[in-house]
């Protein structure tokens, strides 16, 4: 049988209203859908049988609550990620050309990352970042929780150049080796290619290698910033070497001078200093 587990708070708050559109993509079939608000997603999932399979509708954030209840076990039954949610940049970077609509997260559960944040320890599966779109993040969250819209991250990431975000000194630490930076904008550990609904922030990153990617954007004033914000979008700000550096490593840790927003898979966490994270 079928289970189709979805997220209601997905799409903005219109989650339920979206899987009834799944659903009657498996017609004739008919799938038995719950809400995974309301499911315990380890004991469910572990307790399926050999002729099930589940179909997962949420964004990242769904898919980083799916992969820590698990503890990053995949399940004995096939769990397929459908693309459904806001920004989906899981489903961007493993996605295969020509329209296909659901991808196998089993594949992609083998040797997860993780990340230490204010002395909790948890998985993640597409990227940890400080700054710039921790800031992003939290502004989306604040704007669907009060006018139930949906968010554009990069005209969020415009706004936030142009006058509220205000960039700190960092320490970043990549497999021991430690460099100071001044006015930081973002400082990444991504173990996928994309952040903020299709930003391409990592081009030269392969999810199932044994590195994670670390982007650290710095030393750009706000108009400096907004005029080299859109080579984001295709990857194109990694030849910028002077105000963005690179890095492949297995172990990162970044410190700001002052407590930022922090992303992990689009979950916020507000009044951040220091993170590691490592593969």
């Amino acid at each position: 049988m079928t289970f189709i587990l979805y997220n209601p708070h997905a799409c903005s708050g219109q989650g339920y209203a979206g899987v009834q559109k799944v659903v009657d993509s498996l017609w004739p079939e008919k799938p038995a859908v719950r809400d995974i608000t309301q499911t315990d997603i380890r004991p469910f999932l572990t307790g399926l049988g050999a002729d099930d399979q589940a179909i997962l509708c949420g964004g990242d954030g769904t898919l980083h609550f799916v992969i820590n209840a698990l503890e990053g076990k995949p399940p004995a039954v096939p769990v397929d990620v459908w693309w459904f949610g806001t920004g989906n940049d899981f489903l961007r970077d493993v996605r295969p050309a020509g329209g296909v609509r659901k991808v196998r997260l089993n594949d992609y559960m083998q040797r997860l990352p993780m990340a230490e944040i204010n002395g909790e320890t948890v998985r993640f599966l597409n990227n940890s970042s400080f700054g710039l779109d921790g800031q992003v993040c939290e502004l989306g969250e604040e704007i669907k929780q009060t006018r139930k819209t949906k968010v554009s991250y990069v005209m969020l990431a415009v706004r936030l150049v142009l006058k509220h975000y205000h960039w700190t000194d960092a320490d970043v630490t990549v497999d021991g080796e430690t460099r100071h930076y001044k006015k930081v904008w973002i400082a990444s550990a991504l173990n996928g290619r994309y952040i903020g609904g299709g930003i391409k922030i990592a081009p030269g990153q392969d999810r199932l290698s044994q590195d994670l990617c670390c982007v650290v954007w710095h030393g750009t004033g706000r108009l400096g910033t907004l005029l080299r914000l859109p080579a984001l979008l295709w990857g194109g700000h990694v030849k910028m070497k002077k105000h963005c550096d690179v890095f492949f490593g297995r172990d990162i840790t970044v410190e700001f001078e002052r407590p930022c927003a922090i992303q992990l898979d689009g979950e916020v966490t507000s009044g951040v200093t220091r993170y590691r994270a490592w593969k």
